[in-house]
């Protein structure tokens, strides 16, 4: 896993959702590549070496060091898990979808606050209720 050491110089203490990191002012973090390169399109986002003049010594050669790569591969893999539960979430609850009658379907619509017309066929109610889980998530 490739990381990249990122340095944030906000005022406000920001959640991202890549990673799932929340940034205070003035933290330092690896991060993965691909998040990074992601994070390094906002101003408040720098790589740690550019963030700082400071004289470097010996010892902090700009590397991350052991406690720093398994902290981060920790956070990368909750953040992975995470996603992984949500998108088995969405999946069952599209495959719930299919065996629900008209009237279920109606009250499950109702969570997203639109009313479904009864008289059309119960395969096109069940897609448009597979739309709306898949649209804002599964409730």
């Amino acid at each position: 896993m490739d990381l990249t050491r990122i340095t944030y110089a906000g005022r406000k203490v920001y959640r991202e959702s890549h990673t799932g990191n929340t940034w205070a002012p003035g933290d330092t973090k690896l991060v993965p590549a691909i998040a990074a390169e992601k994070l390094l399109r906002f101003v408040e986002f720098n790589r740690a070496g550019a963030a700082t003049a400071r004289a470097e010594t010996p010892a902090d050669d700009g590397k991350p060091t052991d406690a720093e790569l398994e902290a981060a591969m920790v956070v990368q893999d909750e953040a992975n898990r995470a996603k992984e539960q949500e998108r088995q979430m969405l999946e069952s609850m599209l495959l719930t979808v299919q065996s629900m009658d008209k009237n279920t379907l109606e009250q499950y619509a109702l969570k997203y606050e639109v009313n479904l017309d009864k008289r059309q066929a119960v395969g096109k109610l069940r897609a448009e209720v597979s739309t709306l889980i898949e649209q804002f998530g599964a409730r």
